[in-house]
Order: structure tokens, then sequence, then C-alpha cells
């Protein structure tokens, strides 16, 4: 007799954020992710309470918005944690990030410092293509999907029945990482990330976004500007680094100190810690130099904010947070956006109801956390430096797994899921849906 199996949404459906999945069965109960909604200051910013005590949490990625209540589920549930190694120890140092910002600002967070140890305690390392047996007919196979370093996809098995889930997942390579794994078989029913699932999504070429961030960068250059780059402190700040340091380099884009501040500084020495994680070529660069491109002397660490800020010469100033929402970037927005000299680049995707998303819609006046609203006269430029797959890079990967009679669309905004969803349906076989947050589906 069949295992009968029901996965409840407990967030990230018809939204970003908050990705949370609950795989129950009498066998077992299973989080996939459970992550915070980065636009939503309290109601809708975290997962519904899982109905039953999950056994396991399987974390695909560290981006907070997969893995932000992680703490505080091992905390109420003393669950396990298994995951990649580059998972755990990213997710460990982005939490403790965000206790530290939520002090500034005043915020409360659902976990404290004891329960992010409870991460590093409570963990178990997975590599992937390999099963690992988690109990009597239940194993967990992890691929690598080339979102950010040790980004995975999962392949949960309960009895016959094959629950696969994308997490988040790039379709072409990026310079530092491979793309998704294409061989990955697929499962009885897989839940797939939407974020770029309308048919208007589609990303220019890796090259065209590079030479229109470099175009930008030297107009502000020439006019004696200074550029705010506030990006991810994951995956997209190194492309954005490595990027600026090969066309500087290359005397395509004009010199100009490059300034890195904020969380990037730690999660570049975990690049360097995981080289094997990474692509070939930067693999054999770190093992055989020692040195990780990130290291390069184009760029500066910052000691004092207000210096780099009152330089009289232009500069470009990395830091975090992408979306606007903390970190850094605030500080560098209040001194730095008053000025039509300046610019401000954002480089990857904006949650509905953050500061980034509001500048890329126009907003000439951004109100930081516990301050006075601030004028933005400085350009907002955007770059498509996505880690995301597009919906043609989406429905490609789709079109390559063996087994896929089932897809769920999650993790997107509510028409870019059902667009997505209506669009899989047309492929031969497959039945696709866009569920809501609190629904159950039976498998």
């Amino acid at each position: 007799m069949s295992e009968e199996v029901e996965i409840t949404f407990l967030g990230g459906a018809k939204q970003v954020g908050r990705s949370c999945f609950l795989v129950s069965s009498q066998k077992g109960n299973f989080l996939l992710d459970s992550g915070v909604n980065l636009g939503e200051s309290e109601e809708g910013k975290y997962p519904l309470d899982p109905p039953v005590k999950p056994d396991y949490i399987i974390l695909t990625h560290a981006h907070l918005d997969h893995s932000g209540y992680v703490p505080a589920i091992l905390s109420k549930y003393r669950c396990k944690l298994i995951s990649t190694p580059p998972t755990q120890d990213i997710t460990e140092i982005l939490a403790t990030d965000n206790l530290k910002i939520a002090k500034e600002t005043g915020e409360t967070v659902p976990y404290n410092m004891n329960d992010v140890m409870l991460i590093r305690k409570n963990s178990f390392d997975a590599y992937f293509k390999v099963r690992y047996k988690l109990r009597n007919d239940i194993t967990v196979t992890f691929y690598n999907a080339g979102h950010i370093v040790g980004s995975a996809m999962v392949k949960l098995t309960i009895g016959e029945k094959n629950i696969f889930y994308t997490g988040d997942i790039s379709t072409r390579h990026t310079r530092t990482l491979e793309m998704a794994d294409f061989k990955a078989e697929g499962g009885d029913v897989v839940i797939m990330e939407s974020t770029y699932g309308s048919p208007e999504d589609k990303h220019p070429s890796a090259q065209k976004t590079e030479r229109q961030l470099i175009s930008d960068l030297n107009k502000t250059i020439k006019n004696n500007g200074k550029v705010l780059i506030p990006v991810f402190a994951v995956g997209r700040a190194q492309e954005v680094m490595i990027t600026i340091d090969d066309y500087m380099r290359s005397g395509k884009l004009a010199t100009a100190p490059v300034f890195i501040d904020g969380l990037i500084i730690r999660i570049n020495e975990l690049y360097k810690l995981f080289w094997e994680w990474l692509k070939p070529e930067i693999q054999k660069r770190i093992r055989y130099t020692r040195q990780s491109p990130l290291d390069s002397d184009m760029f500066y660490l910052v000691k004092d904010r207000e210096s780099v800020c009152q330089m009289p010469e232009p500069n470009i100033i990395i830091t975090t947070s992408g979306m606007l929402e903390g970190g850094p970037s605030i500080y560098y927005l209040k001194r730095l956006a008053g000025s039509e000299n300046n610019m401000i680049y954002l480089t990857g995707y904006q949650v509905e109801g953050t500061r980034g998303r509001m500048l890329l819609e126009g907003a000439k006046q951004i109100k930081p956390p516990q301050d006075e609203l601030i004028d933005v006269n400085a350009k907002v430029c955007f770059a498509d430096f996505s880690a995301h797959a597009d919906q043609p890079g989406l429905i490609n990967f789709i079109t390559q797994l063996t087994n896929k009679n089932t897809i769920l669309c999650v993790h997107g905004e509510e028409t870019k899921t059902i667009k997505l969803s209506e669009k899989l349906s047309q492929i031969k076989g497959v039945s696709a849906y866009s569920p809501s947050v609190g629904e159950t589906i039976r498998v």
C-alpha cells in the first residue's frame, strides 16, 4: 500500500519570502526551508506554525527568505537540520547579523544567540548526489542548484513517493558557480520557484548586463560622483566584485577606489574556505595561487564610513543589504542619496515593500529605520545580475526532468506563480498549480 503524503504551504506560496513547506506522512515530518519575508514588518513576516512537530529541516540555501526562521524552528522543536556545509556556516552568520541589525533598529526577532548556535549543534552535512537515509524507507538527495555557494535542490523520497524541491535555481553559469544540475531526475511532485515566472521575465545575457553596469559606472565616475551598490552578501556581492575587478584591470572601467563594507567581508572568507564548491576555474585559481579573486588589491575594506563619503574623488561602495532594509547600505544611502552626481545601483530582485523596490518604482523620498525621510536625487539604476532562472530557463529545466507529473509553483509574486503554472500545464503529461499559504495538498 502506497504511503500517504501531504504537503502544507506554511509560507512562500504566491509570495517571495518566508519559503516553508511541510511534507508530512506517518513515517515522518519534514520542513523544506524556513525563511522570512523581508518585505513585511511583523504580520506575514514569518511562516505559519507547522501543525505537527517536524523531525528534520531540509535547507536548500542560506538566503534569509529561505533560512531566516531556522533558529526559531530548531529552538522550538529541537529537530535536526540537514544541508550542505556552506549553507550551514552562512546561515549561522546571516542569523547572527540579523540579530545585530534588529538590536540597532529596535525590531523583535523570534530567536536569540543560543538558538543560532543550534544550527551547528543540530546539523548534518549533505553533499551533492549522495543519497542519505533519514529513516526507514525515507531518503534525501541533494543536487547543485547553481544559485549561491552550497545551494541545493532536494529530492525527498518517502516510500514510493518522490518530492523534488528546486529551492532557488540558476540555469546559466555565473562567474563563481556552475548552473543547476540538469541531470536531476525530478519527482512525482516538483515544488518549483517562480521568482521570474512571467512570460516577460527574460534575463538579458550576462555580457549585456555587465556592459550596462560598466557603462553606468563610467558615467558616474566621469561626473565625479559616488556609486552605492547595495547587494546581497551571499552570491550577488561576489559576482559584482569580480565583474568590476576584471573590467577595471582591462581598462574598460575607469579606475576608482572600490570599498567593501558590511557582511560581505565575512562571507568572502567563507567563499575562500569552501573553494571546492565553486566553479572549476575559481577552484584552480585559489588552489594554485592561494588567493581568491575576492582578495584583489582593487578592493579596500572600509575603516571609516564617513571618510569614504567625504572623499572628494569618485568611488564605488559595495555593501549590504541588497534591498536597503538594513546594514551599512542605510548609512550610505542617507549620505549619498541627496546628490544628483551620485548613483544607487540595484543588482537583484527587490521584494515588494522593501526600500529597494520603492526606489526601483521611482520613489523620491525614503524613510530609513528610526530616522526622518530623506530626499533621493541620486540616479537609481538597475542591472539584472539575478541568480534566479527566468521563465525560459525554468521551462527548459522542467523539460529536462524525467519525472514531473505535478508541478507546484511557489516563491513568486501571485501573478508570476499563476502565469508559470499556466505555461507549464501546456507541457504534455504535466499538471501545474499555484498553491496558497495555508493550503494542504495530498500527494
